[in-house]
């Protein structure tokens, strides 16, 4: 059962299925429930992570929001690359805005933001250890749990329940920084708090340089993994910590 922080009852069965839809998960969810990205908020400045939480938070800079998220689709949903509406044009023209008037800019590219992406998510596909996790793998699996009374959901990039194995795709300008980043940008956590969402024994990461197109492969050790459950310990301190001292006022 999880219990959502407007108090709302769900079943596992009956919420699973409605993350699928994005509206949902990041919309609805994104406010009565926390996530890995909502732990790193709130150990690095709480602040952040109210204004975030109220859709405020710093803003991500558009093109490279979109970059990822083509790329990501092209991995991991190849399918869903149909239902895009592809423009000739670029972003100023009337075609493209009325097109984007039409949908939304999630769902309208242009031609050259096409050849721009595509190509870096064919390497992913060409890379042979990369085509080995995602063969047969669960890609876009969603899961929510209930940690120490607190809503927590999450997406796993690709979920291997045969070796019980947890996948993160992610894409870098600069791959060779990413052994910093595990600890900077809370890839531990994640790590940690996954495991226990999807059951799993094991964590990587496919990293993709969107700038070389060269393809890497990490796996968090396990003393990435108790440092991350560390830093998820006091995320979640932090947060009760802060709910307790909102409630009684």
């Amino acid at each position: 059962m999880i219990t959502t922080f407007d108090n709302k009852k769900w079943e596992n069965d009956d919420i699973l299925p409605l993350m699928d839809n994005d509206e949902f998960y990041y919309g609805y969810l994104g406010k009565q429930a926390l996530s890995s990205t909502s732990f790193k908020q709130i150990l690095n400045d709480f602040n952040e992570f109210l204004l975030a939480r109220e859709g405020l938070g710093k803003v991500i800079p558009k093109q490279a929001l979109r970059d990822g998220r083509l790329i990501h689709l092209a991995v991991l949903e190849p399918h869903r690359l149909d239902d895009l509406t592809i423009i000739d044009s670029t972003k100023g023209s009337k075609l493209y805005k009325n097109a984007v008037a039409e949908r939304n800019d999630a769902e309208v590219y242009t031609t050259r933001e096409m050849k721009k992406c595509i190509p870096l998510a064919d390497n992913v596909a060409k890379d042979f250890d990369s085509f080995m996790l995602l063969d047969g793998a669960i890609n876009e699996g969603s899961g929510i749990m209930m940690l120490e009374g607190l809503p927590v959901r999450g997406k796993a990039d690709i979920l291997r329940k045969d070796d019980n194995h947890n996948i993160d795709f992610t894409t870098t300008s600069d791959a060779s920084r990413f052994e910093q980043s595990i600890d900077m940008w809370g890839y531990d956590l994640q790590g940690a708090l996954y495991l226990k969402m999807f059951n799993c024994d094991r964590f990587s990461f496919i990293v993709l340089d969107k700038i070389t197109g060269e393809v890497t492969h990490r796996e968090l050790t396990k003393e990435e993994l108790i440092r991350g459950q560390a830093k998820l310990d006091k995320a979640i301190k932090i947060y009760k910590d802060y709910d307790s001292s909102r409630r009684s006022n």
